[in-house]
This record gives C-alpha cells, sequence and structure tokens, in this order.
C-alpha cells in the first residue's frame, strides 16, 4: 500500500511506515548551476488521490514583490553558508529519477508562525528523456506530518511552471520564487512539520519523466548555530518503483557521513522576530484568552479572509485548526 502524490489511475492511500531503509546510492558533487525563473503559478492541493489545482494560472513576473515581512530564512537547506559550505550541491547521477521526495522541517524558533512562508528557494536535476526538452512543473507543499508518518494532507501549496527546459543541460536548475504577493505556504503550527516537492510535467497533470531533487542540509548540521532551523536525516522518496507513490520501502535515512548530512536542498522565507502569539490576539486588546476565539470564531463562520490563519488564501477547516492549535499554545 502506499500515499499516493499524483495524478495516477487507481490512486489508494496507506501508511508509510515499516523500516528505514538505508541509501544505497553514491552521492556525487555538481558544480554547474542553472537559474531559472516560474512562467507562471497555480494554488493546488495534493490529497489521497492526487494533485488538485484550485486556483487559476498567474503569470509570474515583475507583479511579484513582498507584501509584507517574509524576506529573512526561517528553514535552511538550501544557502551554503557555515563550515560545510562547498559551493557545490549533490545528487545521484544522470539516470537516478525520484518523483517526489518529502523531508522534515524544524523552523527558526523565533519564526512568526501566522505569517506564512513567502519565498522557496530549490535546485534538482531534469533529466527527463535523456536529451531534447520536456515542459517543468514543479509542486511544492507543507504539511503537519513528518517521515515517514502518513502524509497528513493538512495544506495547499503551488505549482510552479517553468515551461520548457532542456533536459540534462549539463548542471542543476535553481529557483528563488517569491509567491508573498499572492499568497504563502503554511508553516506547520507547531513549527514542526515537513515539506513536498514533485516533480511533473504536462501543465502538473502527469508524473516528469525523469528528476530528482539536489540535495544538502540544514544550517546547524553545517556546523552553524546560527543558520534557521533543523531537520532530521529520513527522507521519502518515490524511486522504487518511480509511480507517484511513497511505499514503506522508499523511506531511507540520509545520515550518510557527508558534511552537511543531506537531504532534498530548499530553503524557506518568513518573518523571524516577532511576537508568535500577537496574531492569537483577534480582538487586540494584548491578551489571548476567550475572547480571541470567539473574535476568530465570529470571522471564520463567514469566510472572512481575516480569518486565513494559514495564509493560504482560502478560508476552510484547516484555519480553524491552525487557530486553535495557537491560541491553545498562547494561553
Amino acid at each position: 500500500m502506499a500515499t499516493r502524490m499524483m495524478c495516477v489511475a487507481g490512486a489508494t492511500a496507506s501508511i508509510c511506515g515499516g523500516a528505514i531503509g538505508q541509501v544505497e546510492r553514491t552521492p556525487q558533487r555538481l558544480d554547474t548551476s542553472i537559474e531559472v525563473t516560474p512562467v507562471s503559478i497555480a494554488r493546488a492541493i495534493r490529497t489521497e488521490s492526487g494533485v488538485e489545482r484550485v486556483g487559476d494560472w498567474i503569470p509570474y513576473g515583475g507583479s511579484h514583490t513582498q507584501r509584507g515581512p517574509v524576506d529573512e530564512l526561517v528553514f535552511d537547506c538550501f544557502n551554503q553558508t557555515g563550515d560545510c559550505a562547498t559551493g557545490s550541491l549533490w545528487y545521484f547521477g544522470t539516470a537516478y529519477c525520484n518523483g517526489f521526495a518529502t523531508n522534515d522541517m524544524t523552523v527558526a524558533a523565533d519564526t512568526v508562525i501566522p505569517t506564512g512562508m513567502g519565498r522557496v528557494d530549490f535546485a534538482w536535476y531534469w533529466s527527463c528523456g535523456g536529451f531534447g526538452t520536456e515542459q517543468c512543473v514543479i509542486g511544492v507543499w507543507t504539511q503537519e506530518s513528518v517521515p515517514c508518518d502518513l502524509d497528513s494532507f493538512d495544506y495547499s501549496g503551488w505549482l510552479l511552471n517553468y515551461g520548457t527546459l532542456s533536459c540534462n543541460p549539463g548542471g542543476y536548475y535553481y529557483s528563488n520564487v517569491d509567491i508573498s504577493s499572492v499568497g504563502t505556504w503554511p508553516v506547520p503550527s507547531t513549527g514542526t512539520g515537513s515539506y513536498v516537492i514533485g516533480f511533473l510535467t504536462s501543465s502538473g497533470a502527469a508524473l516528469a519523466t525523469c528528476a530528482q531533487p539536489m540535495l544538502w542540509g540544514t544550517g546547524d548540521a553545517r556546523g552553524d548555530p546560527t543558520a534557521p532551523g533543523t531537520q532530521g536525516p529520513n527522507q521519502l522518496d518515490d524511486d522504487n518503483p518511480v509511480d507517484g507513490a511513497h511505499t514503506s520501502s522508499e523511506c531511507y535515512t540520509y545520515a550518510l557521513g557527508y558534511c552537511p548530512p543531506l537531504g532534498t536542498a530548499a530553503a524557506f522565507w518568513g518573518e523571524r522576530g516577532g511576537d508568535p502569539c500577537a496574531a492569537f490576539d483577534c480582538d487586540g486588546n494584548g491578551v489571548v484568552d476567550t475572547r480571541d476565539f470567539s473574535c476568530f470564531f465570529n470571522l471564520w463562520v463567514p469566510k472572512n479572509i481575516a480569518a486565513d490563519c494559514d495564509g493560504n488564501g482560502v478560508v476552510d477547516t484547516r484555519d480553524f485548526t491552525c487557530f486553535l492549535n495557537g491560541w491553545v499554545a498562547c494561553r
């Protein structure tokens, strides 16, 4: 049984439990990088049966400027600073294919959780059919669960359409994507959860022929205690086989003795240094109490956008859970 990721016939859902396997592949360093920018973006959700686009495609361009204080690193498994910085990322060679990866994340302790994360940096190797070109769409989501637990499918995310990219271009692609003018990625309510990066084509309707995330590690693991966020050693891959599903045999430990310990290369940007409980003081009287719960409930019932606790642009039951968790923690 499997936890299904992509829009594939016969989708089923189960847990990703069982033994954690050791990666039996040899990481290789890759120094050449190629920056690309999305052509368009769209909000999308993950369900047990696949990926569903829930918003129109929005052209990505100069109009995407910061709408708020989401310009500080809150989780860093991509930006290369610290004792182990080499200027390189790692991958498993051009023949390796990984349909999507799920890795855990714990954001910086002073992250303002309700603000959300408005920018993501990540890198991938695009093998596709060998040579030629293939349309590249990448899905990025966050959720409450961590590998190798059952995917919780808590939050919506975004599809990033890069148009047609060259296959095996001699280096890895990377992208720094700021969506803060139109939405955010929710921060897990406790500060710990996971992020998902999936490789798609045909405007997000099918799995890419072959791709894989590039690999790096979190800042604290690099010997830099000031770097934001932490990450454990376990990662879920879709490689045995590549079918849009995670199974118990695809949960691996990436504690391979490298510096840094490896994992999917990704970083998220948000707000740090504020009072994370301020967002749960709904009535603004400086105290988080039962009146704030009533205040939020009165906004949430008519779907007032002010009740969009998780910052995904939609007011639904996930916002109620988001506010309840924060309200309980801040009382």
